[in-house]
């Protein structure tokens, strides 16, 4: 139970959110924990979820006996019993599996809304613009980018192996022009990467963009 409280605690109030980092940061950042983000440790409060449950279960397994008669004790009126164990039941059912019967509602965006999105979106390219333009000072040489979306994109929970095989570059390639050492093993995350060897997703792209040039 405290281990789920405590993860709990850390998805809400410290892996945040894209809206949350933006405010907190100043920019849709990755955030990780022992290299695992918000959603992989909300994988891990689920199972945590489940193995409390089994043990729940177990728990009543063993005092049953201790258990029904503490019940006869508390409601000596047999009848009344046998119809509060029913509603109780029904209602423990329910509120178990009631989120497979929801059908979401979908809302479209309003117009202030869609323009807020698209400024957002707006400011994000006008960010990787300007690292790109950055990076290509400090190399000697100034490039204009175009400030259409790149069809490469890299983000923070992918694998250093994933993004080599998605766009046909040797991981070694992207090791030497990252200052990451050889011997770093293919399956790390490029977030716990970036963190450690203090490198922008943009130039990733970037050089990405380059080698296939």
């Amino acid at each position: 139970m405290t281990a789920m409280i405590g993860l709990g605690l850390l998805i809400k109030y410290i892996l945040l959110p894209g809206k949350e980092r933006w405010i907190v940061y100043g920019d849709n950042v990755d955030l990780y924990f022992l290299g695992l983000d918000r959603h992989e440790w909300g994988t891990i409060h689920l199972i945590i979820g489940f193995v409390l449950l089994g043990l729940l279960i177990l728990h009543i397994i063993i005092h049953w006996k201790m258990i029904l008669a503490l019940y006869s004790k508390l409601i000596k009126n047999k009848s009344a019993r046998k119809v509060i164990t029913i509603v109780l039941i029904i209602v423990c059912v329910l509120l178990a599996t009631f989120p497979f019967f929801i059908i979401p509602d979908i809302q479209e965006l309003g117009r202030n809304q869609k323009h807020n999105v698209s400024l957002q979106g707006n400011f994000e390219n006008q960010k990787i613009n300007s690292e790109h333009q950055n990076h290509d000072l400090i190399n000697g040489s100034v490039k204009k980018h175009h400030h259409s979306k790149t069809s490469i994109e890299v983000k923070g929970y992918m694998k250093l192996s994933e993004v080599a095989s998605k766009y046909n570059v040797p991981c070694s390639y992207l090791k030497k022009n990252l200052g990451i050492p050889q011997s770093t093993s293919d399956d790390q995350k490029l977030g716990w990467l970036r963190k450690k060897y203090d490198f922008k997703m943009s130039e990733v792209e970037l050089m990405i963009e380059k080698y296939k040039k």
